[in-house]
């Protein structure tokens, strides 16, 4: 890189990614209350008042009916000296029964014609506000991991001491400055010495990692999740764990995994757990290990995403805070929670 850019505060870009966290927020809010109150009124209408007026009508009509009955039968009484008796109350009665009759089937035709004029309405608001709903579904999560994709390259720019020490990938291509597996200790004993770069790059990739509001706003679908035949991890990773004296933690086949669009696909990828605070998300996040643009987001089922990679199934069972990074069908590298290095495909002396 021949020139160096100024960077002064990455602190408007995080600002600005508040504030539109929270703009959206609002407008699902909003959004999620108009839905709701479209189908709490087609509710009233279509089931509350139309089985009301419908009763009305069906028991007024019986009133009427006795009504007339009394009416009839008064008609046909005599006196004890052969006259008729007056019935003029029986014909109020009459009246008024078929007056409240006549009055249920006019509320139950306007029941009837609302409730065609809602659904009318409720279909032109739901075109209207659907590329409202879709940007929040889509856009909305795609925008949100480029700025913290440029938040992290931004901060990963201003910390560096010279221009020759950016790198063009998020993680070291194959762990190169990891050349010196003496330097490690056994991690059942203690905590490996990191060597330049390993932490950096492990914190580079969990600045990628998408935040929870993006993992909420991503909910499963049933993508189709095309993997690389080439690249079967499932040996590796279960060599990889086979010495470690590592926490499992058991998975439900049904909850979400986070995977960035291509991933699948890609050869340097890395999968890390976060702690999530949504009912039956894994906090697992699929995606991919160097500069390539995350363009947006799936979420599936874990049953879903091992139905391609079985062999990930010990992967998934890690503790929160663990970060696995793959190169094709190889493990490069294991950090636990505190960025500590676990495990490097560098070292040559087999000593975990």
């Amino acid at each position: 890189m021949g020139e160096r850019v100024r960077v002064e505060s990455v602190e408007a870009l995080t600002k600005f990614r508040a504030a539109f966290c929270k703009f959206a927020e609002t407008v699902g809010v909003a959004l999620g209350e108009a839905e709701a109150e479209i189908q709490r009124t087609s509710f009233w209408l279509e089931q509350e008042q139309y089985n009301h007026w419908k009763r009305q009508v069906d028991q007024r009509a019986e009133l009427r009916t006795r009504a007339k009955s009394a009416l009839n039968q008064k008609k046909l009484q005599k006196t004890a000296l052969g006259g008729k008796y007056s019935y003029i109350d029986e014909e109020k009665a009459l009246a008024a029964a078929e007056r409240r009759l006549e009055e249920a089937k006019q509320k139950l035709a306007s029941v009837r014609r609302w409730s065609r004029l809602l659904d009318e309405e409720s279909f032109s608001c739901r075109a209207a506000i659907q590329g409202m709903t879709q940007a929040l579904e889509v856009d909305v999560p795609t925008a949100l991991a480029q700025l913290d994709n440029m938040v992290a390259a931004l901060e990963a720019y201003a910390s560096s001491t010279a221009p020759s020490e950016q790198r063009s990938t998020a993680f070291p291509a194959a762990l190169e400055d990891i050349s010196r597996p003496e330097e490690f200790a056994s991690v059942a004993r203690a905590v490996p010495a990191l060597p330049h770069g390993a932490a950096e790059a492990c914190q580079r990739l969990r600045a990628q990692t998408p935040s929870q509001t993006i993992r909420d706003a991503t909910p499963i679908t049933e993508p189709k999740l095309d993997w690389s035949k080439a690249d079967e991890s499932g040996p590796a990773v279960r060599e990889t764990l086979a010495d470690l004296d590592l926490a499992r933690v058991r998975i439900a086949a049904d909850d979400k995994v986070v995977v960035a669009r291509g991933a699948c696909q890609h050869r340097r990828t890395y999968l890390e757990r976060v702690t999530s605070t949504a009912t039956g998300d894994s906090g697992w996040y699929f995606g991919f290990a160097d500069e390539t643009e995350v363009t947006g987001y799936d979420a599936v089922r874990i049953g879903d995403f091992l139905a391609g990679r079985p062999g990930l199934e010990a992967a998934l069972e890690l503790p929160v805070g663990c970060l696995m990074v793959f190169n094709g069908p190889s493990v490069e590298a294991l950090f636990g929670a505190q960025d500590e290095l676990l495990w490097s495909s560098a070292r040559s002396d087999g000593d975990v």
